[in-house]
Formats: structure tokens, C-alpha cells, sequence
């Protein structure tokens, strides 16, 4: 059983490989609700299933853009999360884990999460935790390499027509794949990630990436 309390400060993966991106290429992902985050880039999934990833020559992608939708569940009894996840006090605060950061968000749980890494098995403590308390909402990210980050629906506010833009996710140097899951745990505060198996649902997400120059 999950806890949703506390403070703080993506069956078989679908893969697409991309050779080249020379302008904007859109793919569509399925990402089901077992999709384990922590486990991108390993061989198996210690909880649920590994996500599913997009690969690509490094080099070959400048940016990245995503537009998510859909819905999944905890588990019986527990709430609905769409891809912004689910806001409660306390929200998540998962640990550091498989070479990979932990990530914050203090008002919400189990939302759209990605991550960047290269052709190497993550390992290690992983870089710094991002916190995306009251940051959800950014217009341009730069994470680095094996730093997990927030997507939700890819969409942040904006006062321009038509109320919202697509969030920037800019590719760090070396990347060569990047992963979609979800931020999941079975004590979603200053734990481990984990309970992934009693998940339900999935999101869908068209993908784009944008060539480099």
C-alpha cells in the first residue's frame, strides 16, 4: 500500500530507433502505467516493466517536444492520475536510484516522467534531484544525462493564444535515447522508487523530435 504523505526541497518496452532527425519527426508512445521510470536503460525492471524508449544518433536531435494524454491508476481504490499526476500535500519525493536522480514535486504524484541517457548502463548515485514544486510549468528544460525530469502533458500555460505551449526538453550532448514512464513508490516521500506491479492503465504520447542544425 502507498503512502501519500511528506516534504522535499516509461510487458515488453516499445522501442523506436531513429537514425537521423534532419527536421521534426512526430512518433506516438504508449506508455502503461507499470512503466518503471528507474528502470531505463537496464536489462529487466526490479518493479513493473522497463519503459519504453526512443533512440537516436547522437548529435542528431536538438530538442524534443511531447503532447501526452490518457490515464492510469494505482492500484485498487486509489485515484485516477493524468499525465500531471495527481495533486495532493506531501506529493513525491523519490530517492536516487540505478544510476539515475530521484526527483521532487511536492504537490502531486504520480505523473509523466522522461529521462536522457547515452548508450551506457546508468549507474552510480546518478546527478542532482530536480524539484518541480510550483515549476511544472516551465517552458524550457536542459536536464542532464540520467536526471529524471517532469513532462505531464508536455503543455505549460501561456497568456498568448491558444492558452498553453509545448514545453522545450532540450537534449543534452551525448543522449541517445530517451525514456517515458512514471514516477512511482511505494512511500513516495524520501524512498525508493518501487510498487509499480498493481498499476492500471497508460498514457499515450506523440513524440517529437526536432533536428539539430
Amino acid at each position: 500500500m502507498r503512502m501519500l504523505h511528506g516534504t522535499l526541497l516509461g510487458f515488453a518496452p516499445l522501442a523506436l530507433f531513429v537514425a537521423g532527425c534532419a527536421s521534426a519527426q512526430t512518433y506516438g508512445l504508449s506508455i502503461p502505467a507499470t512503466s518503471d521510470i528507474f528502470a531505463a536503460g537496464q536489462s529487466e525492471a526490479f518493479s513493473g516493466t522497463l519503459p519504453p524508449v526512443i533512440q537516436f544518433t547522437a548529435g542528431s536531435v536538438a530538442y524534443v517536444t511531447i503532447l501526452a494524454a490518457g490515464q492510469i491508476t494505482l492500484g485498487a481504490g486509489e485515484p485516477y492520475s493524468h499525465p500531471d499526476g495527481v495533486p495532493f500535500g506531501g506529493g513525491t519525493g523519490l530517492s536516487s536510484y540505478n544510476g539515475l536522480s530521484g526527483i521532487i514535486a511536492v504537490d502531486r504524484g504520480f505523473f509523466l516522467t522522461g529521462v536522457f541517457l547515452n548508450d551506457s548502463v546508468p549507474s552510480g548515485n546518478g546527478p542532482p534531484v530536480l524539484n518541480f514544486t510550483d515549476a511544472e510549468n516551465y517552458l524550457t528544460l536542459s536536464p542532464e544525462l540520467s536526471q529524471t525530469f517532469f513532462i505531464g502533458t508536455g503543455l505549460s500555460p501561456t497568456n498568448a493564444s491558444p492558452g498553453f505551449v509545448s514545453k522545450i526538453l532540450v537534449v543534452p550532448q551525448g543522449a541517445t535515447r530517451l525514456f517515458l514512464g512514471i514516477a512511482d513508490g511505494c512511500y513516495l516521500v524520501d524512498g525508493p522508487p518501487g510498487c509499480y506491479d498493481d498499476n492500471v492503465g497508460k498514457f499515450e504520447a506523440d513524440v517529437t523530435l526536432h533536428g539539430a542544425k
